[in-house]
């Protein structure tokens, strides 16, 4: 694991940890620690089989439930990670209301970032159309002179393939033998 994400991670957990065992005393920190473990995990068991259930008698689409299913599975990753703050953060991708309004910012970041791919691949295709390159010769021995323009599709071309390919026949590309 990356030191940037590791020490941020040690330094939270032990100020919150710090924090707790000041309010509640050591001991009962650690208690709390493993009560939010072990109820965590239970937690997430529980919703998995909510979930699954929903998705078995047609309650909920296969895309939210396939969301909801790797939410809570993320949550319990998060429970299942020594700390107070990681707990929290887990919990609230496990309990349901929290999960719809994650699902939801997660949908819509998702989308936009889809949009934003398909319009830089329509771009990069559109920059790959088709040239017509022609060479008029050298002169004086080294230099060619060569000609690039975009060339576009022809309308009448495109009806005679499109009147062409609606009379054709499988067995046209065949010689009667199978």
């Amino acid at each position: 694991m990356p030191l940037i994400i590791v020490l941020p991670y040690l330094l939270i957990e032990a100020l919150a940890f710090w924090g707790v065992s000041q309010l509640i005393g050591v001991g009962w920190a650690l208690i709390l620690l493993f009560v939010f473990l072990f109820g965590g995990l239970a937690l997430a068991a529980h919703e998995m089989r909510s979930i699954a259930i929903k998705m078995s008698e047609g309650r909920t689409s296969a895309g939210r439930g396939a969301g909801d299913w790797s939410l809570v599975a993320a949550g319990s990753v998060f429970v299942a990670l020594p700390g107070f703050v990681t707990s929290a953060i887990g919990a609230l991708l496990i309990i349901p209301p929290t999960r719809g309004l994650v699902r939801g910012l997660l949908a819509k970041t998702i989308r936009n970032k889809i949009e934003d791919m398909g319009v830089r691949s329509f771009e990069m295709t559109r920059s790959y159309a088709q040239k017509d390159t022609r060479t008029y010769g050298s002169f004086s021995g080294n230099t060619t002179v060569t000609k690039t323009r975009t060339v576009e599709p022809d309308p009448a071309e495109e009806e005679e393939i499109s009147r062409w390919s609606d009379k054709v026949n499988p067995e046209d590309f065949t010689d009667g033998k199978k």
